[in-house]
């Protein structure tokens, strides 16, 4: 039997995020599949502090909070299911904050091995136009979790589980749970959309238009005076495979830190003219 977590990305009980989680686990435990809950912004994560112990020497990770548990109950699953809400054109602060934390993941990006779990996204925003990049970035952190993204979708609606009003939206969630606990993935999206974290925002360069997150290419076409973009489906999306984090991490991560040791002693005599500013810090107060 699959094992399947919904992920609520939402500190707001009975939300549209937990609701359409909740919905998606209904078709997953309909096609048999055992269900689990959690909620995110219930977890103890710390913000990383940039000390890559886990990159560089695959030690663990020294900041005592709730991640390495996290880490385990997602591995422990066979399918992921992720929603949270959009805020300031992104997605709520836990999706980003765990995403910075995944070079944890090192020694599994060292042994190579990736999984072929299937994992899919709802991302929930109030306003149509509001819904900036929280759609790419849920479906970055299912797939830098190691999982096989095989759908997603958006849902706008404003007010707390006011998602349940729209019955062929829900119709929709529950077939995307099913689908990840078959391990069904959906075509592509079509359109000037990345087909792999589904984003809509490109950097042009050498005349492509270049996927920021994914690295995807893709040829810009005019046809019948709208501009489209053709992408190459035979890319794999560079940033997302273990393949690539262990080529990043062996070939970029590691090599700084010679480089850096190399310097260290004529960064600290550069910088000590800024002992001279005095204490130029402010905090909270106390009282």
């Amino acid at each position: 039997m699959a094992k399947v977590l919904g992920l609520v990305g939402s500190a707001r009980v009975w939300g549209n995020s937990e609701v359409v989680v909740r919905e998606a686990l209904l078709g997953a435990q309909e096609e048999g599949a055992k269900i689990e809950m959690l909620r995110l912004t219930a977890l103890s994560i710390e913000p990383c502090n940039g000390c890559l112990r886990c990159a560089l020497k695959e030690e663990a990770c020294p900041l005592d909070d709730d991640m390495e548990w996290f880490l385990a109950k997602v591995r422990e699953s066979d399918a992921l299911l992720l929603s949270a809400p959009t805020y300031m054109f992104g997605p709520a602060a836990i999706v980003k904050l765990i995403l910075d934390r995944l070079l944890m993941l090192t020694p599994c990006f060292m042994e190579g091995s990736q999984s072929t779990k299937p994992g899919a996204t709802i991302a929930i925003s109030g306003r149509r136009d509001w819904r900036g990049v929280t759609q790419p970035f849920l479906n970055c952190l299912v797939m830098g979790l190691g999982f096989r993204l095989v759908n997603s979708l958006y849902v706008h609606r404003p007010g707390p589980g006011e998602a349940l009003l729209e019955d062929e939206v829900m119709a929709r969630i529950q077939e995307l749970g099913r689908r990840v606990a078959r391990g069904e993935s959906v075509k592509p999206p079509e359109g000037n959309i990345c087909p792999s974290c589904y984003g809509d925002f490109f950097v042009l360069e050498g005349g492509k238009a270049i996927c920021p997150l994914c690295g995807i290419e893709a040829d810009i076409e005019l046809v019948d005076g709208q501009m489209r973009l053709s992408f190459d489906l035979e890319v794999e999306p560079w940033p997302w495979s273990y393949a690539w984090q262990k080529e990043h991490i062996e070939g970029w991560i590691r090599p700084t830190a010679p480089r850096y040791l190399a310097h260290r002693e004529e960064i600290k005599a550069r910088r000590e003219r800024y002992r001279e500013m005095g204490d130029i810090w402010v905090k909270p107060s106390e009282e």
